[in-house]
């Protein structure tokens, strides 16, 4: 079996692709680059298609050349980016959804797993655990631009039989995770940060919160959702918890008592952020269908882990 990801050089793209030829998958990776650094402990049998997921003709020549059995896409840009280029946000976000989509159609391909975002969520009020058939109320241009590729998923579920499964992450944690574009890169680089006795300046409040996934939770949760013969929903949560700022912060003091952590609400992570204050991902459709199990489902676990990984690879 073949599968191609599309954002494959990307942080979950490569351990994605790890897991997936652990399983016995043969593997391409689509990207407009490869950092040979993020590529270094992928087997050597795992090719590499460089292309722009916004053109057609070069996303539906990789999926031609390597007659994929599925497609996972994951190519994106992340909230900060989308609110500062709302035109670029919709050619890749739902533009590059659309082409992989049309082109994996066209190939005869029978299932494809896209990548949501609990950004289709909106909570700026107390609310109980949020599951896939609550109202989606996107604020920002990447929640919008996530909210309508799911339709074209559905869409093409309905109207043309393709095996479209969205997955809906919380924000990824994970050290060595850069997303600067992203409105949610504080969670990670508030925990790595102190970690490595480095400052840091949050852009956000300290009671801003966002729902939250371990990068090996998500991984092991898209695999499933990928691998899954069959599955009886559309849509299915990947966020394990949640937490403030504030919150992360004191975990990560009890482990690094002088950690310099500051904050400097940025407007642009502060509006987006601030949307999503109360969203908890109710995930038990995900347990419930695909045996998803996150090891990290508390703020505690989560800094656990994130300091487990950080030890062991200090130097970074």
């Amino acid at each position: 079996m073949m599968t191609l990801i599309t954002g494959g050089g990307g942080f979950i793209g490569v351990r994605l692709a790890a897991r997936l030829r652990a399983e016995g998958e043969r593997v391409a990776l689509f990207d407009r680059r490869f950092e040979t650094a993020a590529l270094a402990g992928l087997p050597g049998d795992v090719e590499t298609i460089e292309g722009d997921v916004t053109s057609f003709d070069s996303v539906h020549q990789a999926i031609a050349s390597v007659h994929p059995d599925g497609v996972v896409h994951l190519a994106a840009i992340l909230s900060g980016q989308c609110e500062g280029d709302p035109v670029l946000a919709f050619a890749i976000n739902v533009g590059g959804t659309f082409n992989a989509l049309e082109a994996a159609r066209r190939e005869g391909v029978k299932k494809l797993v896209a990548t949501s975002s609990a950004a289709v969520y909106e909570a700026p009020d107390p609310a109980p655990p949020l599951d896939e058939d609550a109202p989606l109320a996107p604020i920002s241009v990447y929640g919008m631009t996530k909210t309508v590729g799911e339709e074209w998923c559905r869409f093409y579920y309905r109207r043309h039989g393709l095996d479209a499964r969205i997955a809906r992450p919380g924000a990824v944690v994970g050290p060595g995770r850069v997303a600067i574009s992203a409105a949610s890169s504080w969670t990670t680089a508030l925990i790595e940060e102190p970690l490595r006795g480095r400052p840091y300046v949050c852009p956000v409040a300290e009671d801003d919160s966002s729902a939250l996934v371990y990068h090996t939770d998500l991984t092991d949760g898209l695999a499933r959702l990928y691998l899954a013969e069959r599955v009886p929903s559309r849509v299915y949560n990947l966020g394990s918890c949640a937490a403030t700022a504030g919150e992360l912060a004191r975990l990560v003091r009890e482990r690094v008592p002088d950690a310099r952590i500051s904050y400097r609400a940025d407007p642009i992570a502060g509006f987006v952020v601030g949307r999503w204050r109360h969203v908890v991902q109710d995930f038990r459709r995900a347990s419930q269908d695909l045996g998803w199990r996150p090891r990290c489902t508390t703020a505690a676990g989560l800094v656990a882990a994130c300091a487990d990984e950080v030890s062991k690879n200090p130097g970074s």
